[in-house]
Order: C-alpha cells, then sequence, then structure tokens
C-alpha cells in the first residue's frame, strides 16, 4: 500500500487541471457559489459552481461528519503525489479527485473543491421529441440496443465497451495501489464518453483507507460481505467485476454471468476466469485484484496461485418476458363485404367491385330462400309413383305363383 501522508496547508498543488490553490481553502475565499446543480446526495448537502473559477465545483458535506474527515480529505488530496507520473496523470484525467479541503469558522471540513466532469462526457438524449444535453451514464453499456437507439447514442460494439472497461479498471488499480477502499461501484457513478471510449469516476472523496461503511446500493450487495459490516478491498473487487461483466456483455441480470462463462473473447483468453473468481470464489480472499482484471482486459494472462479457488454455481438465468400479443393482419375489405350484404366500400376505386359484390350476396341469399322448381318436384313425384308401381306388381306375380 502506497504511504499517504498529509501536506500542510497552503502549500500550492502542482495540478495539471488548471488551477492551483491552497490544499485547504475558506469558504469564503472561493468567492460566490453559483446555484447548486445538486442537493441532498450521499454525504454532500449541495454541490455548487464557482462563480469565478468555471469548471470547478464546491462540494458541501453535512454537519455531522466526524472531526477525523478532514485528515482523510487531506490524504486524499496529497495521495497523487506518490503516484508515478502516468498513473497521476490518469487519476487527475479520469476522476473528479479532490483539489482542496473547504473549512469554515469551527468546522475543518466544510467540504471540498472538485473538477466538473469535462464536457464530452455529456451528449443530447432525446426524450421523445424533446432532447436535452446531460452527463452519460456508463449504465447505457448495460441496455438494450433499442433503447440506446432511441436517446439517440451510437450503438456501443465489443471494442467501445473493451476499451471503457480497460479505462474503468485502471482507476480502479490504481485506487487499490493506494489503499483506498471506493465501496461505490455502480452504474450512477461513472460516466462514458462514447466519442472518447473512456470513462469519468465520481465521488471519489468518499474513498477511505483501507475499509470504510459499506455503501448500500440495490442489486450491488456482495454475498460475502455481511450486512452491517465494512467494505474492503474484497467488497470493491466483487462490485467492480460486476460493472465489468455487465459493461462487457450489454446485460444487466444473471444472463451477463452465464454470457461471460462461454468465454467469447478469444483475444482476452484470460477475461472469463478473472471474472469468474472475482464473482464467484467462495474464499472472498481469493478474488482477483483490480490490476489483474485489468491486465486481462488488455489481452494479458491471469496468474494465480495455485490451486484454483473454488466458486458458487451460477444462479439461474431468468425466464425471458413474457412475449406481447400477436399482431393480427389486418382485414381484407374486399373479403369483408363479400361477407354481408351491408358491407360499404372503402375507397372510391373499389366503389363499383363493392356494388359487384353486394349483388352477388343477395342473389346468393335469395337462391337459398325461393320455391322449389315446380319442374323439379313434379319428376320426383312421378319417379316414386313408378318404383311404387313396379314393387306393386312384384307382388302380385308372387301371390299369384303360390296359388
Amino acid at each position: 500500500m502506497t504511504d499517504l501522508r498529509p501536506v500542510a496547508d497552503g502549500v500550492p498543488a502542482v495540478d495539471p487541471r488548471g488551477w492551483s490553490l491552497p490544499r485547504a481553502v475558506g469558504l469564503g475565499d472561493l468567492g460566490p457559489l453559483a446555484e447548486p446543480i445538486s442537493e441532498h446526495n450521499g454525504q454532500a448537502v449541495a454541490v455548487r459552481p464557482l462563480t469565478d473559477h468555471p469548471g470547478w465545483l464546491a462540494k458541501l458535506y453535512r454537519p455531522d461528519l466526524h472531526p477525523e474527515d478532514a485528515r482523510r480529505i487531506d490524504l486524499l488530496i496529497s495521495a497523487p503525489d506518490t503516484l508515478p507520473e502516468a498513473e497521476r496523470a490518469a487519476l487527475y484525467a479520469g476522476t473528479c479527485w479532490p483539489a482542496a479541503r473547504i473549512h469554515g469558522p469551527g468546522d475543518p471540513a466544510v467540504g471540498c473543491v472538485i473538477p466538473m466532469a469535462p464536457e464530452h462526457y455529456r451528449a443530447e438524449l432525446r426524450r421523445g421529441k424533446f432532447g436535452e444535453r446531460r452527463f452519460v451514464e456508463i449504465d447505457w453499456l448495460a441496455k438494450s440496443d433499442e433503447s440506446i437507439r432511441r436517446v439517440g447514442l451510437p450503438r456501443p460494439g465489443f471494442e467501445d465497451r473493451l476499451a471503457a472497461c480497460r479505462r474503468l479498471t485502471e482507476l480502479a488499480a490504481i485506487l487499490e495501489r493506494l489503499g483506498l477502499v471506493y465501496s461505490d461501484w455502480s452504474f450512477s457513478n461513472a460516466f462514458w464518453s462514447p466519442d472518447r471510449r473512456s470513462v469519468y469516476l465520481i465521488d471519489v472523496d468518499g474513498c477511505r483507507p483501507d475499509r470504510m461503511p459499506d455503501i448500500h446500493q440495490p442489486n450491488w450487495a456482495d454475498p460475502l460481505t455481511p450486512p452491517g459490516s465494512d467494505a474492503d478491498r474484497c467488497t470493491d473487487r466483487y462490485r467492480l467485476g460486476l460493472l465489468v461483466a455487465k459493461c462487457l456483455t450489454g446485460q444487466r441480470d444473471a444472463r451477463a454471468f452465464h454470457s461471460v462463462s462461454l468465454s467469447p473473447w478469444p483475444d482476452q483468453p484470460a477475461l472469463s476466469e478473472v471474472l469468474l473468481d472475482m464473482l464467484f470464489a467462495t474464499d472472498r480472499e481469493r478474488r482477483p485484484a483490480a490490476a489483474q482484471l485489468n491486465q486481462a482486459l488488455n489481452n494479458g494472462p491471469y496468474l494465480r496461485v495455485a490451486p484454483r479457488p473454488t466458486r458458487t454455481p451460477l444462479p439461474p438465468v431468468p425466464p425471458l418476458p413474457a412475449p406481447g400479443p400477436v399482431p393480427q393482419p389486418a382485414a381484407d375489405p374486399v373479403a369483408a363485404k363479400n361477407k354481408t350484404v351491408a358491407a360499404k366500400s372503402v375507397s372510391v376505386k373499389n366503389k363499383s367491385v363493392s356494388v359487384k359484390n353486394k349483388s352477388v350476396t343477395v342473389e346468393k341469399k335469395v337462391t337459398k330462400t325461393k320455391k322449389k322448381d315446380p319442374a323439379t318436384t313434379w319428376n320426383t313425384e312421378w319417379i316414386w309413383a313408378l318404383a311404387f308401381a313396379v314393387i306393386l306388381l312384384i307382388g302380385i306375380v308372387i301371390a299369384a305363383a303360390n296359388h
């Protein structure tokens, strides 16, 4: 684990994001704050843009934070100084890493200064006839092609998904090397840029060294982290694997696990095994690290200690949604007119056909109800009379013979 040493207040930060400021600043020193862009979300009561510093935000915390949070925020602010230059640049480019702690009278941790996510993580999302330019959350990688098309986003191919997951796991590996627990891996805490195939992680100012209170998210619960216990690196590994599995396969339920188990990625031969161990290893300490997942995504091998970890069975595949009603073909207007005398034409073009069909229908009905043909009736009566006479004659002959 990297040694996170606090830097004294007032030491300028060498920050490639464009604003060097003291690492601890008073709230009044930031200038006017604009209207909140977010309120009462997680540990923050408000997130407000800094009017005098475009692209920067003041994230203001609830007043019930613990006093040691000031030291924790200082540790986070100084953490990139301990990284190699490439990783430091990646952390700044891919996260809203805090740049300064905000203090106020009697409160050492009013909040922190963070950068706003870059504009290329926004897109015009259509909603029916209307559109709105919004940040694109990474959960669009786990939605159907039809949903993606409907809002106007480009349909992601496998290479788009792969690039986003590589970037995501690169950031996760940096956090893990720093000894930090994030706990908040989910669809809502990362933005996705379809054009640049990149991701941007938010809410990283909540990270803590080693362990932290488990942040509960529906459908993201770690089955091997008991309820009420702290989240740790093993919890992070499970949730990271869950997020990557869903984003790579485009599936949100247990189908994602079965897709992973089929090993459909020949150019990433170790990827399925790494993901399955992260998600289903019975020993949570045997879950692969974020760096191993990143290596597998980059076509590398899976180096693990023998024997291989045992796994729990995959959950059953959920039933497919019930199909909707089968569309029925539209009724043929001409056929309908032939079925009833009262049928009418639906177009001027078919008006003559309608009249003709109507007359045919009437003829059929009249034929069924008219009286019998007299000639036919007379012929039938004579046939029966002749047959009766023959039978009677035969009887007389037989009687005479007997006498």
